[in-house]
């Protein structure tokens, strides 16, 4: 069973012994597996499910940033390790006691889905009519464009194949409301469309429930966006050609070292975990028992998946190590929340973004991470060279061995903070970026990179336009007034993300610094100013650009 919650207070210990203790008066104790899964709770909800593990026999995920519930359900479902998985909501509007019937279902019917239904005709529902209203238009807009035979996808209760975990969930994108109409729609377009809808019992509480306005607003462009990448761009079967590595930790996990603090590799969840904590990597290393090595970054905080989520990509022989997003935690002081800001911006983050933000998940030539998963072998071999963490991944990729960025997990840490060592970080990165792009004549190059050095160039160009006058100077000062309307957007966005009208205003700022010193670093690392040693090769960053 997954448990998806954000801010679950007082009570969120006592619901999940409720749900436990519901499905296992009809199930064996043996047979059930509870993942409660904390989505960024800032109100003591990740303590209080630790604290209480042991004693209710649940694994418990949490990270530091409130990402959407999708993203919960499905860090969860690829946690999980049954031949069927279960989602319930953590508010109890939808009780639990379904579960075991939903699943003899399942079993008995050979069903890939047994989902719960507001709209069966058994189903006890109390809601107000506007939600019904708003619900019935949502269906029908759902059977037009992905003909779904369903007539309600997203109801909080359902249980689906520990198959569609492998080979369905790993593929999902969405990351809010649309991610159960994103399961359906695209588990039938691979194959598995045997779903039957099942009665629920539906009291209105919703004390849990975010479903606001906006977050309506979000769902729908969430789905026409499901749309354009099934059935148009094809996303997600593309997306399935590069993930052949199985979406969950198999039974026989292989035993990983981490390499941090024992007091915070307890929050991981990882059956086979062995902790080694030393100020001598090379030592620690030699002395692992373990076959990987989780180095963890001084200062950061991994996600309770961590480890898990990045395992299964190992049974691929040629990945080398596994990357992850290293998302900005809430409550940081001012030049930290500004630095954020940035980074998280598509114009001041540019090719870093998705360091700060999850992505997509792809094959990385020159990410630079001190946080990372990877074959102690390797990562031996690599000290005794004396690579550093910002050269890691080049000198895997040279090796021949790829390392894979997954979104699916994250580690929690400050950002440098402005300005002298926001930027010094910016120059340092970007420098790299331009040393790789060199020694592979571009091939390396992505359109997030373009990103990075295209605003400044636009309005270096703007401003030659204004200064050559005539014609010229109205497309400058048409140029120039876009690029401010932009950084004004941007601006606002971190305002209200920051909860600061500080952070707005310093923003536009320091992302022109950004730029400024951006495509700096990346023309000196173009023009030789940096080393990558041992280079990557053409050829390395070539197989990358095909997988990707």
């Amino acid at each position: 069973m997954v448990i998806p919650v954000y801010n679950g207070g007082k009570e969120i210990v006592e619901n999940v012994s409720v749900i436990r203790g519901a499905v296992t008066q009809q199930l064996d104790e043996g047979e059930v597996e509870v993942v409660v899964v904390s989505d960024g709770s800032i109100d003591g909800t990740d303590e209080a499910l630790l604290a209480a593990r042991s004693e209710l026999g649940i694994r418990v995920i949490h990270y530091d940033r409130n990402l959407g519930k999708g993203y919960a359900v499905k860090l969860g479902a690829l946690a999980s390790t049954g031949q069927w998985v279960a989602i319930v909501d953590a508010d109890l509007d939808l009780h639990p006691s379904s579960i075991p019937s939903y699943l003899d279902t399942a079993i008995r019917n050979d069903l890939d889905f047994a989902i719960g239904s507001k709209r069966h005709p058994e189903s006890i529902v109390d809601y107000p009519r506007s939600r019904r209203v708003a619900s019935w238009c949502y269906q029908q807009l759902n059977r037009v464009l992905f003909r779904l035979d369903i007539r309600d996808t997203q109801v909080g209760l359902k249980v689906f194949r520990g198959e569609v975990a492998d080979e369905v969930v790993p593929l999902l994108l969405v990351k809010q409301f649309a991610f159960d109409l994103e399961l359906l729609a695209v588990a039938k377009a691979l194959g598995y469309g045997r779903v039957q809808e099942l009665p629920v019992r539906l009291e209105y509480r919703f004390t849990g429930s975010a479903v606001r306005s906006r977050a309506v607003v979000r769902a729908i462009i969430d789905t026409f966006a499901i749309f354009y990448r099934l059935r148009v761009l094809r996303t997600y079967q593309r997306k399935q050609a590069l993930l052949r590595s199985p979406g969950r930790v198999a039974a026989n996990a292989p035993l990983v070292t981490a390499m941090m603090d024992p007091r915070v590799a307890e929050s991981l969840d990882y059956p086979a975990l062995e902790t080694a904590a030393s100020a001598d990597r090379v030592q620690t290393a030699r002395a692992a028992r373990g076959e990987l090595l989780a180095v963890l970054a001084e200062g950061a905080r991994p996600a309770g998946n961590w480890v898990t989520a990045a395992v299964p990509y190992f049974t691929d022989s040629t990945v080398g190590a596994v990357v992850a997003p290293t998302i900005i935690p809430t409550g940081l002081p001012l030049r930290e929340c500004v630095a954020a800001a940035v980074l998280e911006s598509r114009l001041g983050g540019g090719s870093r973004r998705s360091r700060y933000l999850p992505g997509n998940v792809r094959t990385v030539v020159d990410q630079s991470s001190e946080s990372v998963v990877v074959r102690r072998a390797d990562y031996l071999a690599a000290l005794e060279a004396d690579i550093g963490s910002d050269r890691l991944v080049a000198w895997l990729a040279d090796r021949g061995l790829k390392t894979v960025y997954t979104p699916d997990t994250s580690t929690s840490e400050a950002p440098p903070p402005i300005l002298e060592p926001h930027l010094r970080t910016t120059f340092s990165q970007a420098r790299a970026r331009g040393a790789v792009a060199r020694v592979t004549r571009g091939s390396s190059m992505s359109m997030a990179t373009a990103l990075s050095l295209a605003p400044l160039g636009l309005a270096l160009v703007a401003i030659l336009a204004v200064l050559a006058g005539g014609e010229w100077r109205t497309a400058g000062v048409v140029i120039l007034l876009v690029l401010a309307a932009v950084l004004t957007c941007t601006a606002a966005l971190a305002a209200l993300r920051f909860r600061s009208l500080l952070v707005g205003l310093l923003v536009p700022g320091v992302i022109a610094m950004t730029q400024a010193t951006y495509v700096a670093g990346f023309t000196s690392g173009l023009l030789g100013g940096a080393d990558v040693h041992p280079t990557v090769s053409p050829d390395s960053a070539s197989r990358h650009n095909l997988e990707t």
